[in-house]
């Protein structure tokens, strides 16, 4: 499968030292929470992303030929149980999580990461052994929105609800009892 990626990603990958790091982008109810596979602070795109470094990680991303909604799982181990209930309280079903795919070169980020997933939140799931917790949430492709029935109308309601004003839909009830002649008679 074909990717569009810029010359530099691509002279990254081709090098004999590779140096690929993860960022992950997730919107809970506060705001967005930024996170990178490494330790310490990194600066990217004007935003300071915090190092989880092997407290965190991130299922495979699958790829198919057939049309489907695939999802990710974002791992934080390591994690205070006090913290659990600010967890769950955070995680929002329906915001919005993206994965990027960076690298390294001797002088520092190659300027453009791979946005490699991007999808929204389902369901948050945690395992406590008492002491720490790992927070485990998962992320579902738009994808999944091909998946829901539209609850939408072709009537006059539905089109003033979201046109107010537009007589569009206002004679479609008489149509069911008009009867039209095609052609000539």
């Amino acid at each position: 499968m074909s990717r569009d990626l810029s010359a530099s990603v691509q002279s990254a990958i081709e090098a004999t030292q590779v140096q690929p790091f993860l960022l992950f982008e997730g919107l809970f109810s506060s705001g967005y929470v930024r996170v990178w596979s490494g330790y310490g602070d990194l600066s990217w795109n004007g935003q300071i992303w915090t190092g989880v470094g092997s407290l965190g990680g991130v299922s495979a991303v699958q790829e198919t030929a057939e049309v489907q909604a695939n999802g990710i799982s974002i791992t934080l181990t390591g994690i205070p149980s006090e913290f659990i209930s600010l967890a769950l309280q955070e995680s929002e079903q329906g915001k919005s999580g993206k994965i990027y795919l960076g690298f390294f070169d001797e002088n520092g980020i190659i300027a453009d990461p791979y946005l490699v997933f991007q999808g929204k939140l389902d369901i948050p799931a945690i395992q406590e052994d008492g002491e720490t917790s790992i927070l485990t949430i998962t992320y579902e492709s738009r994808l999944i929105d091909l998946q829901h029935p539209r609850e939408t109308r072709l009537t006059n309601e539905e089109q003033q609800r979201e046109y107010v004003g537009d007589l569009g839909c206002e004679f479609v009830p008489a149509m069911k009892e008009i009867t039209l002649n095609w052609g000539r008679s």
